[in-house]
């Protein structure tokens, strides 16, 4: 979906910004042409979306966006903390080798065969430290037994560090506090706020274009057209969400869904009439038949004004 394609743009921007400054305008570059893409696709190719809400994407634009960012954060502090990946600390008065390493070597066979009488390493003698040995959070202090970091690292490093943890505690306190505050007083006072503004439509003024009721269907795999689990006789079916394409020219509306609906199948004594029977067609029901729904029962009262 394209909340999941935002996401792993912003992800990927912010674990490897770090390393490569310049994603961020691949990254900006990126979500550019998707936009452009997705719009001509939503106005030129797509097809209608089932109703949904907006709740997937309120929820990942509010937990996942910006823990998007506190990883980011986390992200690149550690990765110029254990800066510069070498696992090689140089020998000095803060951190003495405890063995004297060779600086020249003798007799040195190369991988092409050739040998060389005396090769010279280094001036300067280096030992091994884990680089990654960096506790939480990632600031100068907690280096562990050896020191790594050059001054202006410790200064980077010192930055960064605590920048996160200020965004890490901002994140607990502010995005997940306010949701289980919401949800502790829930258990004793009404938390729902209605969001937009009234566009002083009815119901009825939509029916077919924006408003639909809630049919009660079965979605069966391999089959295109969902399966309608009540009587649909008593309604307008432009109440219904979807048409047949198998039965456009059907003069009557209700009979167009006949394909589709599972009482016919299932033939009972509350039955008003079978399948592409006309359904002016009036049968007299047993009233002990009527107490005893077999399949949903589905009622619509319209204003007088919509039934004129």
């Amino acid at each position: 979906s394209l909340v999941q394609d935002f996401t792993k743009v912003l992800l990927l921007c912010m674990f490897y910004s770090a390393f490569y400054p310049l994603i961020y305008f691949l990254g900006a570059l990126i979500l550019f042409i998707q936009y452009w893409m997705d719009k001509f696709l939503l106005l030129r190719s797509w097809q209608k979306a089932p109703l949904i809400n907006p709740n997937t994407a309120r929820f990942s634009r509010t937990y996942f966006t910006t823990a998007a960012l506190v990883l980011g954060a986390f992200s690149s502090a550690y990765a110029y903390a254990r800066s510069p990946y070498t696992n090689l600390c140089e020998c000095s008065e803060e951190n003495p080798c405890n063995e004297t390493n060779s600086r020249s070597f003798g007799n040195v066979q190369l991988l092409n065969g050739q040998s060389l009488d005396a090769v010279r390493a280094s001036e300067q003698e280096y030992f091994f430290c884990n680089q990654r040995d960096i506790d939480f959070p990632p600031i100068p202090i907690n280096q562990g037994s050896v020191q790594w970091m050059t001054q202006s690292q410790e200064t980077l490093s010192r930055i960064y560090g605590w920048t996160s943890l200020i965004l890490l505690i901002v994140y607990v306190a502010v995005v997940l506090g306010q949701s289980l505050i919401r949800s502790t007083f829930s258990f004793w006072k009404g938390m729902y706020k209605p969001r937009g503004t009234d566009q002083r439509k009815d119901f009825s003024s939509g029916v077919g274009l924006e408003s639909f009721a809630y049919i009660p269907q079965i979605d069966a795999p391999g089959f295109y057209l969902p399966f309608l689990a009540c009587s649909i006789d008593d309604i307008d079916v432009k109440l219904i969400d979807w048409k047949n394409p198998n039965r456009k020219g059907e003069e009557d509306l209700h009979r167009s869904y006949d394909d589709q609906n599972l009482i016919f199948d299932v033939p009972f004594d509350g039955m008003k009439r079978s399948r592409d029977e006309d359904i002016t067609v009036s049968r007299q029901i047993p009233p002990e038949a009527r107490l005893r729904p077999v399949f949903s029962i589905l009622k619509h009262y319209p204003p007088d004004w919509a039934n004129k």
